[in-house]
């Protein structure tokens, strides 16, 4: 997902209207709409959404290996990491560690146009230079060479130098993120502009915007953080590389031409990048960072297909470590209770796959009091969807979940001295925040006795003494595969 301060949120413009000026939409009684005058969402009671009674499942799931050992976490997201002041980036790693969570999802892109505006960026906003973030941006167009270039400075790369070395002192580890399905950070509607495509689709299939794709994986995978003087190949702090955040087909924008996209796009382009990926980065694992969308058939547009993304066939891919998917049934306009089958069909997906699944993102829409962000209105829904969606993954065999989004202090909002809830989804972690203290108790339980683990460790899974993590399948311990790396890694499994 981007949220942002703007409170443009794309499941906005399409679906259900929760952060901008779109027509109230009345749904089921498990979830809400927005009023189009109002920032304030009409949060409608929660009916039936009992807490769900489960067994432990006997079925095995493949595992993440940490050290040698099963490993099952929560984690969290957090978009603002790569262009805030250090004082903000501190403060989300130390509320993570407090809060026991061991991972954090977050952007390695912010794409723009050209500097001397020659090429025009995606995103503008009136308060900042345009196609970056606070003037922050890492990939631009260079009007000389006619080519796509790099900053690499203090406004640039240096950014998520910083990030991971907090990462590091913190024993936080890092998903990151190549480029986005959305406009928000340029992302691949920039790669467009670059290069004066049409249609969204054709960033998969272009041959000039593949090659710059590649060719940034390739300066972020081989770049020396300037504070730890560690390649980004080998760091372990990094816990895994993500394709894309979302991909789809579409992404509700002038460049959208759904009919000339099928699903095998998307799956094609993420059978090459993947492999390319890991051609020059044996060490980290890849996923490809989507929503977790079928091509099933039917009328619901989360199991039909209509976005292009077959979730099934990108979990098929070799050279795809482990499967994700999102959960936000507010913007869907599915209802909460949605939420509980789409858990399930995703552990199942995963265990059919011999793959690990994470649950990357998920939310459900609470109102704050602006003057202390306590939470008014929503808490009744939001309770149960998360104790119901961590149990299942807790219990049925997932392997992680990480919730949107945990914002810490902003020295700048002078109201409450912490970042705002521009999209009615963050987690602070403060005494009268409930959801923080729901989910430190599941950072809790997932490190100690989630059943995929659990599982694993009575069969003897195990993996090497290595400090990236890796992925073991459900039957035991994964085989040893030589690569042809000048890196030794032939006591490393499979994937991974």
């Amino acid at each position: 997902m981007n949220a942002f301060e703007t409170r443009t949120r794309w499941w906005a413009l399409a679906l259900l209207a929760i952060s901008l000026g779109c027509a109230t939409r009345t749904v089921a009684s498990d979830t809400s709409t927005e009023k189009a005058d109002s920032n304030e969402a009409v949060i409608l009671p929660a009916k039936g959404l009992e807490i769900l009674e489960l067994e432990p499942t006997t079925t095995p799931s493949a595992v993440f290996i940490e050290d040698g050992k099963p490993f099952c976490f929560t984690g969290t997201n957090n978009y603002y990491l790569i262009y805030k002041e250090r004082e903000m980036v501190d403060d989300v790693f130390v509320q993570a560690e407090a809060m026991g969570l061991q991972m954090i999802r977050t952007w390695a892109f912010e794409d723009r146009g050209s500097v001397d505006g020659s090429k025009a960026s995606i995103e503008n906003n009136e308060w900042e230079p345009p196609g970056t973030k606070q003037g922050v941006y890492f990939q631009y167009w260079d009007g000389k060479t006619q080519s796509v270039q790099y900053n690499d400075g203090e406004m640039g790369l240096e950014r998520l130098d910083y990030v991971l070395a907090q990462a590091k002192e913190h024993g936080v580890k890092v998903t990151l993120v190549f480029t986005n399905n959305w406009k928000d950070f340029g992302g691949m509607d920039q790669y467009l502009k670059w290069f004066d495509l049409q249609y969204h689709h054709e960033f998969y299939t272009d041959a000039r915007a593949k090659q710059a794709y590649k060719n940034y994986v390739k300066h972020l995978v081989e770049r020396v953080n300037t504070i730890t003087n560690i390649p980004y190949r080998d760091d372990p702090t990094i816990f895994a590389w993500e394709l894309a955040n979302e991909p789809r087909c579409r992404n509700f924008g002038p460049y959208d031409n759904v009919p000339a996209c099928k699903a095998a796009v998307i799956t094609s382009w993420a059978n090459e990048m993947s492999a390319y990926v890991k051609s020059i980065d044996p060490n980290h694992m890849v996923a490809v960072g989507d929503e977790g969308f079928y091509d099933r058939g039917g009328t619901s547009e989360q199991y039909n297909g209509i976005d292009g993304v077959d979730h099934d066939a990108l979990l098929a891919i070799p050279t795809v470590d482990f499967g994700t998917f999102h959960l936000y049934p507010d913007n869907w306009g599915t209802g909460v209770r949605f939420g509980n089958d789409w858990v399930t069909d995703h552990i199942a997906s995963a265990q059919k796959a011999g793959k690990p699944t994470v649950l990357e993102e998920y939310g459900i829409v609470v109102m704050r009091d602006p003057k202390t962000n306590e939470i008014k209105k929503g808490w009744e829904r939001r309770e149960p969807a998360y104790v119901n969606w961590n149990n299942l993954m807790l219990e049925r065999g997932g392997n992680a979940t990480m919730f949107w989004i945990l914002v810490g202090k902003d020295p700048y909002n002078k109201d409450t001295g912490y970042y705002e809830d521009y999209d009615h989804f963050s987690v602070y972690n403060l005494a009268h925040d409930p959801t923080a203290t729901l989910l430190k108790d599941y950072a809790e339980k997932f490190s100690s006795h989630a059943r995929a683990c659990e599982l694993a460790e009575d069969a003897g899974v195990t993996g090497p003494s290595t400090p990236f993590v890796r992925t073991a399948p459900p039957s035991g311990t994964a085989t040893p595969q030589p690569t042809a790396n000048a890196f030794e890694r032939s006591q490393w499994p499979i994937r991974g």
